[in-house]
């Protein structure tokens, strides 16, 4: 029976045993299916699959890399480097690069790093939508196949987030609102008025430039 996942903000702590993860005991195995788990709860699954939604796992669990990208959250000592034998030599540099690129995205949730693996929202710079997109590309798992798939979509949803939150920056209030009325009139949900979008505006948080404008386009 799948195990239920836990909070996204609990991102720093193994889901099944929530002990923090270090370099050591606990060390963060992400799997093909972006889940995280600690490498001790992972030698003690009954069968080789996820634990939260059944997903095999195909790749042998002391052959899948540690998350060097949580690691480094939760002030442990990464190592230089790790060795990953992939297909080819060219997949192996493709592998290295795309890793380092996920460290260092992963570096703007270092202010989010609370206690007992879990989350502090309230220091990052980064919008809420933003967090959790990052958060979901730390743990995409890049040796098989299906994690690479997995990045490869978090790592665009983030990139349209950020450039609708730098468009979002740079639109003025009042041009926001017509656009924002332009598309509900659009859609043909005509019973907002213009004073309830500004409320509307207000309620998703435009004056703290962190609106998500995906709900109505």
């Amino acid at each position: 029976m799948p195990v239920q996942a836990a909070q996204w903000t609990e991102f720093l702590s193994c889901p099944i045993c929530y002990n923090e993860f270090d370099e050591n005991v606990h060390k963060p195995i992400s799997l093909g299916c972006s889940h995280t788990v600690c490498k001790t709860c992972l030698n003690k699954l009954h069968r080789k699959a996820c634990p939260f939604d059944q997903t095999a796992i195909n790749t042998d669990i002391d052959v899948l890399p540690v998350n060097f990208a949580l690691l480094q959250l939760v002030g442990a000592q990464v190592p230089d480097h790790q060795s990953i034998k992939l297909s080819n030599l060219g997949e192996n540099k493709h592998y290295e690069v795309a890793k380092k690129c996920v460290e260092d995205l992963a570096l703007y949730l270092k202010p989010l790093s609370g206690g007992k693996g879990v989350a502090s929202l309230n220091q990052s710079a980064l919008s809420r939508p933003m967090q959790r997109k990052l958060v979901t590309l730390v743990n995409c798992q890049l040796v098989e196949e299906e994690g690479r798939v997995r990045a490869m979509r978090a790592a665009r949803s983030l990139g349209e987030r950020t450039v609708t939150e730098l468009i979002l920056q740079h639109q003025n209030p009042q041009q926001l609102s017509a656009n924002l009325w332009a598309a509900v009139r659009a859609r043909g949900c005509q019973f907002l008025g213009p004073g309830k979008i500004d409320h509307y505006l207000v309620l998703t948080g435009y004056q703290g430039k962190r609106m998500t404008i995906s709900r109505v386009s």
